[in-house]
């Protein structure tokens, strides 16, 4: 074994046994519960099981996903309160940028906002990245002896995961779209809205439907979530109900 691999291996052998082992038992488990039942026979246990295991982990990592979107409102809210002398030390300083910087870091500092929390939306996808690396290899060694039934939705699947990473882009980004943040934060907003869900639409392509499937699932759940806690955000849905106000 080279000295990359004795390094890695520890740190491998500790997140298979904190996050891989227990999917890989409650997916079992699900399974033997599901076996038998005619509902799921007739969707695919395999599917339902992995919808039930989502929605699990959601739960579990919801307080984070809300500490995250709690943080993010509080920030927006702040940025749209300073927004006038913000536009003012633009105005003043839009010749000499390190003064621009030095000015706005102070204005940020006196209103205690953290210009950096807005990054604390990677977190939930932080968090979700050694969980679907281990949900990954669950799936690909559950193929080896289940039958996959919801293989016709392979196309549809990643429409789905890149549709729902949109909404739920699209619902971060404070009322009034990017206008609402600086320039720096505007420029992420665009590319982060345009490039995320079809970077996701395609790895979902290229990877087992059923994680798709636990993508679009974990999605709806963070949209439900976010929904009653910012409301639509810069989203424009069908008037069919009002969210509250980011």
């Amino acid at each position: 074994m080279s000295t990359i691999g004795q390094l890695w291996h520890p740190i491998w052998l500790l997140w298979w046994t904190v996050i891989g082992v227990p999917i890989h038992a409650v997916l079992k488990a699900l399974l033997a519960f599901l076996n038998g039942n005619p509902i799921a026979d007739a969707i695919g246990p395999f599917g339902v099981a992995i919808v039930l295991l989502t929605i699990l982990i959601k739960l579990i990592i919801s307080p984070i996903f809300q500490y995250q979107l709690t943080t993010s409102r509080r920030v927006q809210a702040e940025q749209r309160r300073i927004a006038p002398q913000l536009a003012a030390i633009r105005k003043k300083y839009k010749k000499d940028p390190q003064r621009l910087n030095q000015e706005t870091m102070a204005l940020y500092k006196e209103h205690n906002i953290n210009p950096l929390a807005q990054m604390s939306g990677c977190l939930p996808a932080l968090i979700q990245s050694p969980i679907l690396i281990a949900l990954f290899y669950v799936i690909r060694d559950a193929h080896k002896t289940l039958p996959i039934q919801f293989v016709a939705l392979a196309i549809l699947l990643p429409l789905l995961a890149g549709l729902t990473t949109f909404v739920q882009t699209k619902m971060m980004t404070p009322r009034g779209g990017v206008g609402a943040q600086d320039a720096t934060q505007a420029a992420m907003t665009q590319n982060m809205t345009m490039i995320m869900p079809v970077f996701i639409g395609f790895i979902s392509l290229q990877f087992a439907a059923a994680l798709a499937l636990y993508w679009v699932v974990s999605n709806l759940f963070s949209i439900g979530q976010q929904y009653f806690i910012t409301g639509w955000g810069s989203l424009s849905p069908p008037r069919f109900g009002r969210g509250k106000a980011a």
